[in-house]
């Protein structure tokens, strides 16, 4: 089944769709990021079925609106084999999208990394999600103006920049602001 016949590409309605405190998401992929495995919650937010979305690229429900650098900086951290912590906008099969922070992590058998990870829940402030959105928003515009072999060097730039100017050593600080939500 391709991307396409997903209906990824559904318009963005931008409407939210906002996580129950008892909704954790919970998904895991193989080493080139395919998914293995969704729960119940993650195909009930996304309105993906365990069938379309089990094989495919994780990135199926990246949000245009998050900097190809972020991701970048999550599969650059979790394939070195460590943990990641962030916040993501995410979309939905029919052009919502919902917000999480979540933990990112590489499974191991060994010293082997045999797959990746990750468990979500809904970030709620408001205040942080107006906060978020800018801070993408300012590196995709970046990473926009460039051509896209050039874009997530430009973005990373771009979000270790803006990171600075708001008194943050890296982007897992920043995030971790979120823990408290």
């Amino acid at each position: 089944m391709s991307v396409a016949e997903l209906d990824i590409e559904a318009e963005l309605t931008g409407k939210e769709r906002k996580l129950l405190p008892s909704e954790i998401i919970s998904t895991q992929t193989d080493p080139r990021g395919l998914i293995t495995f969704a729960n119940g919650v993650f195909t009930k937010v996304t309105g993906f079925s365990r069938e379309e979305v089990l094989g495919r690229p994780h990135n199926l429900i990246r949000h245009p609106d998050v900097p190809r650098a972020l991701y970048y900086v999550l599969w650059s951290t979790i394939k070195d084999g460590h943990q990641f912590f962030g916040v993501t906008k995410n979309r939905c099969k029919n052009g919502d999208h919902y917000w999480t922070l979540g933990m990112f992590q590489p499974n191991f058998e060994g010293d082997e990394i045999t797959g990746f990870r990750s468990t979500r829940k809904g970030l709620k402030d408001e205040g942080l999600k107006a906060e978020f959105d800018e801070l993408y928003r300012a590196v995709r515009r970046v990473e926009l103006e460039k051509p896209r072999p050039r874009q997530v060097e430009a973005g990373y730039k771009a979000l270790k920049k803006q990171l600075k100017k708001h008194g943050y050593a890296d982007y897992e600080a920043f995030a971790r602001r979120a823990l408290a939500n």
